[in-house]
């Protein structure tokens, strides 16, 4: 498909501005721009609503969310939402988008934490998502990272030491084996972070400093929240932050949303909820949607789709807590996944497997090399830098060296970011056509008496996902009924306003037997309704079917 803009590049917030102030000025009659909230900073979080106005307005269609960028330095999440975007606006002419844009409201997000992005992509800083102290008010004592060599990145130091744990790997220079047990030949190493030391003191082992802007926005939503002794991250308390409101404020007034995806970076997965027990715990129905859905994502984009407690946290002990996809699923009863773009680890042969399993030191360093290995034959080596002689301020004579955490582990090297993010797209396209759509099944209009007549009419929802999206949203009512009202004349026979419940969708419809597929008993699809009304001859009625999940169906009936 045609694209505007060149991902060559993590785009700065006055380039996703101009970007998106430029769909809005360009296609009034398909979008709206406007801020979710201003950041401590006054960054504007731009939520962007796009659909076909001619057809109807945003709230009156199934809603399609996206986020980006909620970890300020997960930028690829971001690259991926815009790309998104760029596709819509760019093949407006193209019958696939143009249908999609007719019948549901696309909502986005490209980057929840602008201020955090703006520090990541504009010095060497690494954080977690906003630029505040935190959980502590100064920086604490031990290691604070820092550029020391001035070359952009934040790298790793080696110091020689007799009782170093470390020495160089024979085959490979760049690497750092474990000495062994045994060993007394040196020479040894131990390793850290590249930077210096707050309340250094040259007879204390070197102790990393806990990080400054420790906030995770991810950590900071009302459902399972916990404080930083339980969840590290945390926040003050559930929605202190500024960012992690707006998300849930903008969640809660789209009564329409039925799916959203977030866009992470960094493993190659597909996560879904829930986060803060396993999945074996909540409906089965809900998960098998996940899995199904999911499978077409595993299609698109080669990565894996897992359950975040059972699959992606692995054996790892303890609980992940507040998280916007447990959020999202339990308290606003919506479809969600969290996508983590760049498969540095697959691409580099290594299988797909939790990354919070736990490593033997082997199978670290085979990781290692396997990155090492990658690098070498598809970016010339670039991304890590031979470790080079440095004169520390503190320690005297170390080495830096290593690898561009930023540029490589956390998101693609530039080259490579499109091709990243491409078959999101393509995903996000495939699963906005799963939302529930109103259809017209049949109508048949009977004269039974002079200026009396008999309505009937079928409506049924055609997707593969049911009106309420969620097992889970119709346990804590998140998905209102579809609402049927009939106006342009007084009913004798049936309501002129009725509540008919929901409709399911297909997503159950389909077994094999002994004998072959079979279509089983499940929840209709369809309602059939049926009125009299007493009315002259060509009198023009309006059926109006609509619930916030499924849209709003709008038929004429001439009598």
């Amino acid at each position: 498909m045609k694209l505007k803009n060149t991902y060559d590049h993590f785009f700065k917030y006055q380039e996703i501005t101009d970007i998106l102030t430029a769909y809005a000025a360009e296609h009034p009659e398909l979008c709206r721009l406007s801020p979710l909230a201003v950041t401590r900073e006054g960054r504007n979080i731009w939520m962007i609503e796009i659909t076909d106005l001619s057809t109807g307005d945003f709230a009156d269609k199934p809603g399609f969310a996206v986020t980006g960028n909620i970890h300020a330095g997960e930028v690829t999440g971001n690259a991926a939402a815009m790309y998104f975007l760029d596709t819509i606006f760019s093949n407006l002419d193209d019958p696939k988008i143009a249908d999609l844009l007719k019948d549901y409201t696309v909502y986005c997000i490209p980057r929840i934490s602008p201020d955090g992005s703006e520090l990541y992509l504009t010095t060497t800083t690494m954080l977690r998502s906003v630029p505040a102290m935190y959980p502590f008010e100064q920086p604490m004592p031990g290691l604070q990272p820092k550029d020391l060599d001035g070359d952009g990145v934040i790298r790793q130091m080696r110091i020689q030491d007799p009782a170093g744990a470390f020495k160089v790997d024979p085959d490979d220079p760049r690497v750092m084996i474990r000495r062994q047990p045994d060993d007394t030949e040196g020479p040894f190493y131990n390793i850290y972070g590249e930077g210096e030391i707050l309340e250094f003191d040259p007879l204390e082992d070197v102790v990393a400093a806990p990080p400054q802007m420790g906030n995770d926005l991810n950590r900071n939503f009302p459902f399972s929240w916990a404080p930083e002794n339980r969840q590290k991250g945390s926040g003050d308390f559930a929605l202190s932050n500024t960012e992690s409101r707006a998300i849930a404020e903008f969640m809660n007034s789209h009564k329409n949303i039925c799916t959203i995806l977030h866009f992470h970076t960094m493993g190659g997965q597909y996560l879904y909820p829930p986060g803060y027990k396993s999945g074996k715990e909540a409906h089965k129905e809900d998960m098998d949607r996940y899995k199904a859905i999911g499978e077409m994502a595993v299609k698109e984009t080669g990565y894996v789709c897992w359950n975040v407690r059972d699959d992606y946290m692995g054996s790892r002990p303890g609980e992940i807590l507040g998280l916007c996809d447990d959020f999202c699923h339990f308290a606003m009863g919506v479809l969600n996944y969290t996508c983590e773009c760049w498969d540095f680890d697959a691409r580099a042969g290594m299988p797909h497997v939790s990354p919070n399993k736990p490593k033997t030191f082997d199978e670290q360093i085979a990781l290692f090399k396997a990155r090492l290995k990658w690098l070498d034959e598809n970016n010339n080596g670039e991304g890590f830098m031979m470790w080079t002689p440095f004169d520390h301020p503190q320690l005297g004579k170390v080495e830096i060296g290593g690898f561009d955490y930023k540029g490589v582990i956390q998101n693609p090297p530039l080259k490579f970011l499109e091709s990243v993010i491409e078959g999101h797209t393509r995903f996000l396209l495939r699963e906005m056509r799963c939302l529930p759509h109103l259809y017209t099944r049949d109508k048949k209009v009977t004269k039974v008496a002079e200026d009396t007549y008999k309505i009937e009419m079928v409506i049924g929802n055609s997707s593969y996902l049911p009106t309420y999206v969620l097992r889970e949203a119709l346990d804590n009512r998140k998905a209102a009924p579809i609402e049927v009202t009939l106006q342009g004349a007084e009913p004798v026979s049936g309501k002129a306003k009725e509540t008919i419940g929901h409709l399911n969708g297909f997503w159950n419809s389909c077994e094999v037997g002994m004998t072959g597929s079979a279509t089983p008993a499940h929840m209709p699809t369809f309602k059939k309704l049926t009125w009299v009304v007493k009315a002259p001859a060509g009198t023009v009625l309006t059926v109006t079917a609509a619930a916030p999940r499924a849209g709003k169906l709008v038929e004429t009936i001439t009598l």
